[in-house]
């Protein structure tokens, strides 16, 4: 009896943390080999370097500058040819100092359950406005396979269905 009292709860919280991804929330958007991406509250996004320089790589799609090195990144697409060099920050702590710059840091530990892409460096979001995800997901899960398994073996079914 008591195992059933438990399961309840223990489900519940399975199901409610369902989108909680572990650590705390970070400052930065991504990282790669050769530096931090962070996102600015006003949508930029600035590349910090391994020397603390701070470059705005808004103007290059991610595809451009992610898992390059300085040398490599494309410079033709940035306003007058060259990527904006905003200064210097230094290291404190496990992070740089970016208080010169308007960092938007996450709000939570939660990725969304409804995406086909599985980015590592998505932002993370507050979990209490994906709540609704997961009975969303308990309801749309099952009926999407029960739908690509029916037409999948419509070949077979439908026949019967029709003698």
């Amino acid at each position: 009896m008591e195992r059933r009292v438990l399961a309840l709860p223990t489900l519940l919280l399975s199901l409610l943390s369902a989108c909680a991804t572990p650590g705390a929330p970070r400052k930065h958007l991504r990282e790669d080999a050769y530096a931090r991406y962070y996102a600015t509250e006003t949508g930029r996004t600035l590349r910090v370097e391994r020397d603390g320089t701070v470059l705005d790589v808004t103007c290059l799609p991610a595809e451009l500058f992610d898992g390059k090195s300085r040398g490599e990144l494309p410079q033709g697409l940035c306003p007058n040819g060259k990527i904006p060099d905003l200064g210097r920050v230094a290291m404190t702590g496990k992070d740089w100092d970016m208080s010169a710059y308007p960092v938007a840091a996450e709000t939570g530990r939660c990725r969304p359950l409804f995406t086909l892409e599985r980015d590592e460096n998505a932002r993370r979001r507050s979990c209490w406005n994906r709540l609704w995800e997961v009975p969303a997901a308990l309801v749309v899960y099952p009926a999407g396979a029960a739908i690509i398994i029916g037409v999948g073996t419509a070949a077979i079914w439908v026949p019967l269905l029709l003698l």
